[in-house]
């Protein structure tokens, strides 16, 4: 077995299974996802992609105007074919699509990004996250082309191209080895100047030969040069995309500082000046770079749930035809109906129902929950959870664009790219800032050139990088960002921007009762016959009625019997009417379900036998014939979660439609008082509506697809993981897992949040406070702005990190 690396993607190519002719020669592929990429890329005629790829310096990624063959070849991608791989189509005849963009370094990248594809004919809604690099684009594809919007993102600089996971790993692999070369460049120059430099300083004191002096001047200029334009490249063209904007970013002051310094060192060594600056150039480079280095880290560490999230779509899988012969496919391709077999250490390759076997399944990618989950046949898995223990043969149950996983990534790119008030708030004030340091230090040069004409410049150069809003630009999304993936690794998904500031102000907490406060999964615990017959004989009459409903109630009944019903009709909310043939008495019909629906109008009614719990009645032609009790669990952790939430302050309610008593047994031991049973979506969203009108922040927590409206209209409001897509869409929080602890650790969660970023802001608005008049009065030295203002910044990144702790 000969070991060679894929030529698409790079992974180790074990074997000469999976080939494709590119150049002329056969290359190996390391999977049948690769072998179709570069299939579609080359049938395409994009074969250029590979030498420009190869051609490329390794860490670098060539920027779109510097690439006209990127350029040219666009058109690819407005392919029907090659778009079903990562568009999503939307209702309305709109696109969706997650274009991963190079060349961001700010905020205000983002603003440009945002403000010029939104003047675009044809562009619905953009959204950048400055965190990740992804931006969740849609368009109408009658107004605009794919290829348009993408050649417009270059036109300003940047280069966009459809986001894979693969893709987004090798793209922080290059970012890292990228800024690790500027910032090791700057380190090197910084260190090198700063030994002309002193030799310089003592050569003013102690005297020295002009000649010397001037030999030392233009080494210093030959080892900065490449600084500045290497090492200081990143903040040069942020500031000049900007200004070309007519937008002031954070990295304005420190361009034109940048070059004032540079420069003005460059004119004095031409004509012999008195003093030159490079040291300070190169130093202020060096600890700028340090500082974005260190935050870029911090940034990538948060994108490690995203990608988690899109390990899925790399898969492959092991379908099985109609012979049981496998072949392995791209899970992409997979169809519902395709039946996949999955061995055991292998990952699941899609959302399906197990047809055959039974093992434990490690769903922590998904919940955050490490303890493997056991499933049977007939029970439904996630693609990307892993199979621990024993083979399973499943049938696929969705389209990978339909898959949990693919609403989930949908969701959070959602989330990731809103942006919170206050996060807006911020760089809002950050650009009114920018401008106004530069009327300030405008002000400090005129008073200076006055006062010390050799002080005016270097001091104006202090204030411009001293006050520089990084940190003030920082505090807000890092925090926010940490939050968000420490919530999911807590088994929580925030879906909106707005769902962690929102839970900070929740009065009241909302809790549907059947799948939110209990289970949902009924059980069979008490059967009361009532004309003597056994209860083996009416359970498994019951069982045959109810196998053809999927209600939680009739669930409780699935498995207890091997017959089925015949002429089944089902009424919603009411029971189940079957004929179910037996030896004695042939063909009959039965019913089970509400007493009324079962016995009809104006017929009296059996005695219930107990108050608790929820009693269903099995009759034949109107004769009763047995009640049957179900009961639906509590979750484990209910009764500690609402306990805290009181504790806190926090008013519990439970909105149900059961109208059977069991709500107000759950409620009588859960502790809460405010109740309100037997209620029909209206009755929810009038006692929703009604809290609102009192002034109360309501928390919705629901489950069903009656809970959708509710759940939309709360302030805030959180769905279970078993929720249906309705309620998942219209929720702005979704529970991972089984349990309902993270809610407690979201409020948390979130109360830390919120002190971290009034301290971030605190930070940095004393900072300036503080740092700008002991620069404008010559106190701080160009080369101490640009270590404080680094210092600051990444200060602020740091106490944000705190939140992934503990």
């Amino acid at each position: 077995m000969s070991q060679s690396s894929c030529f698409h993607c790079g992974l180790p190519a074990k074997d000469d299974q999976y080939q494709v002719v590119i150049f002329g020669e056969s290359r190996p592929m390391c999977c049948p996802g690769c072998q179709s990429v570069a299939r579609a890329i080359i049938g395409i005629g994009m074969e250029n992609y590979y030498q420009r790829r190869t051609a490329s310096t390794p860490g670098e990624l060539p920027a779109a105007d510097i690439v006209p063959e990127f350029l040219q070849g666009l058109e690819s991608w407005d392919d029907p074919q090659l778009q079903q791989a990562f568009v999503h189509e939307l209702p309305d005849h709109q696109n969706e699509i997650t274009l991963l963009i190079t060349g961001i370094t700010c905020a205000a990248c983002v603003w440009l990004i945002e403000k010029h594809l939104d003047k675009q004919p044809g562009v619905v809604q953009i959204r950048v996250n400055m965190s990740s690099h992804l931006a969740q684009m849609v368009w109408d594809p009658q107004l605009a082309s794919l290829s348009g919007l993408i050649k417009a993102i270059a036109n300003i600089g940047y280069k966009a191209e459809p986001y894979t996971p693969l893709q987004q790993e090798q793209k922080i692999k290059q970012e890292n080895q990228q800024s690790l070369i500027r910032t090791g460049i700057a380190g090197l120059g910084a260190m090198q100047v700063m030994t002309y430099a002193v030799s310089l300083y003592l050569g003013a004191f102690e005297g020295i030969d002009p000649a010397h002096q001037q030999f030392l001047r233009w080494v210093s200029a030959l080892v900065a040069t490449p600084v500045f334009f290497y090492s200081g490249w990143p903040f040069l063209s942020g500031a000049w995309r900007s200004l070309r904007a007519l937008h002031l970013s954070m990295e304005v002051p420190v361009a034109i500082a940048l070059c004032f310094a540079y420069f003005a060192s460059l004119w004095a060594t031409l004509v012999q000046g008195p003093e030159v600056y490079f040291d300070s150039v190169c130093m202020f480079v060096f600890f700028l770079s340090v500082g974005r280095h260190l935050e870029m880290r911090a940034r990538h560490r948060s994108q490690s749930t995203s990608i988690r999230l899109n390990h899925s779509q790399m898969l492959t899988a092991r379908i099985l035809d109609e012979q049981n012969q496998q072949s392995r496919v791209p899970a992409d391709s997979l169809v519902p109906g395709d039946r996949v077999l999955v061995r055991a250490g292998e990952t699941i390759p899609g959302d399906g129902t197990i047809l055959n076997g039974s093992s434990a399944v490690n769903e922590a990618m998904l919940t955050g929950e490490p303890i493997p989950v056991s499933k049977n046949t007939g029970d439904n898995v996630v693609g990307g959870t892993l199979n621990v223990e024993h083979p399973l043969t499943l049938r696929i149950d969705k389209n990978p664009k339909d898959s949990t996983l693919s609403v989930l990534k949908r969701l959070l790119q959602r989330a990731q790219s809103e942006k919170p008030v206050t996060a807006l708030l911020a760089n809002r004030i950050a650009s009114w800032f920018v401008f106004g340091v530069l009327l300030i230090s405008a002000a400090v040069f005129t008073f200076w050139w006055f006062r010390s004409p050799q002080d005016a410049f270097w001091i104006m150069l202090s204030v411009l990088v001293v006050t520089c809003p990084c940190a003030l630009s920082l505090s807000t999304p890092t925090a926010i960002t940490a939050a968000t993936s420490k919530l999911m690794n807590n088994g929580f998904l925030a879906t909106r921007s707005h769902t962690i500031e929102a839970l900070r102000h929740v009065t009241d907490v909302v809790f549907d009762k059947t799948g939110t406060l209990t289970r949902g999964s009924f059980k069979l615990t008490r059967i009361v016959a009532l004309n003597g017959d056994e209860p083996e004989t009416l359970t498994r009459l019951a069982a045959a009625l109810e196998s053809a409903s999927e209600h939680p109630i009739a669930k409780a009944f699935h498995g207890l019997g091997e017959q089925t019903a015949e002429d089944v009709t089902i009424t919603p909310n009411q029971g189940v009417q079957g004929s179910v043939a037996s030896p004695d008495r042939g063909v009959t019909v039965y019913k089970i379900g509400k007493p009324g629906f079962v016995l009809g109008p104006g017929q009296p009614l059996p005695i219930v036998p107990e108050n608790q719990g929820q009693w269903i009645l099995l009759a034949r032609e109107q004769i009763p014939l047995a009640w049957f009790r179900v009961d639906d669990v509590l979750r484990n952790d209910a009764d500690t979660v609402v306990a805290n939430l009181m504790a806190s302050g926090k008013q519990c309610h439970i909105l149900s439609g059961d109208a059977s008593g069991h709500a107000e047994a759950i409620a009588q031991q859960l502790g809460i008082t405010q109740l309100c049973s037997n209620a029909t979506p209206e009755d929810k969203l009038r006692y929703i509506q009604r809290l609102q009108k009192q002034n109360k922040t309501v928390l919705m927590v629901g489950d069903g697809l009656n809970d959708a409206p509710v759940l939309a209209a709360a302030d805030i409001s959180i769905a279970m993981a078993e929720s249906s897509d309705l309620a998942k869409v219209a929720a702005d929080g979704l529970m991972l897992g089984h349990s309902l602890g993270p809610i407690q650790s979201v409020f948390e969660l979130v109360q830390k949040t919120y002190r971290i970023i009034a301290q971030n802001l605190s930070w940095a608005i004393l900072y300036n406070l503080i740092a700008l008049p002991l620069a404008a009065a010559g106190y701080i030295p160009p080369w101490a702005s640009a270590l404080g203002m680094s210092a600051s910044s990444l200060l602020v990144v740091a106490n944000a990190l705190r939140i992934n702790r503990g």
